[in-house]
């Protein structure tokens, strides 16, 4: 693993919290002084912030009373290669459902940590999406509740994509999701 120099320890410090340079610095442990550099331009120096890509997913366990979400996020058209981070938490008590939308507010949360001006987002979930994108109506009294929520985070951007993907193209944001579920088992 590299060493790193004093000056890439400071610049660490102004982009991110303490938990998101342990992740950084874990899945890319080869990063040099000049792509934290660019990876700082890109997210906090631009004046219209980024475009960001994300994938989401929640998974529950009704008989262990537990949850997990997830997701990934990705520069959208942007220089730097790869995942630029990722999420994965225990919610405690819920359904599938209120997962997955547990999942996305959190990303839309971080999101906007990121700088994130513009979102597009994929998730597995039909039902989530087609309520998002008013295809479907919020029957269920706690799903309104998180459903408008995402739409208040949603808001918070310049421009939203919410698009449903099969489940072969949300691997990795199902798997940070179960391992959410297994933190509460």
């Amino acid at each position: 693993m590299k060493t790193l120099n004093q000056r890439e320890i400071d610049l660490l410090h102004h982009l991110f919290s303490p938990e998101v340079i342990a992740d950084v610095l874990k899945r890319h442990p080869d990063l040099s002084a000049e792509d934290l550099d660019a990876l700082y331009n890109k997210l906090f120096l631009q004046k219209s912030g980024v475009s960001l890509i994300l994938y989401v997913d929640g998974a529950a366990d009704l008989k262990a009373e537990t949850a997990g979400i997830g997701g990934i996020f990705y520069l959208d058209g942007g220089d730097v290669e790869g995942e630029l981070y990722t999420f994965s938490k225990n919610i405690g008590k819920a359904t599938n459902n209120e997962a997955e939308y547990g999942a996305l507010i959190q990303g839309l949360k971080i999101g906007k940590e990121l700088n994130g001006t513009e979102i597009h987002v994929f998730s597995d979930s039909e039902l989530m999406v087609k309520q998002i994108n008013l295809e479907y109506k919020v029957k269920n009294k706690r799903i309104r509740k998180l459903y408008d929520k995402v739409c208040n985070k949603l808001a918070e951007y310049d421009s939203w994509k919410v698009e449903h993907v099969g489940r072969e193209q949300n691997k990795k944001a199902d798997i940070l999701s179960k391992q959410g579920l297994d933190e509460g088992r």
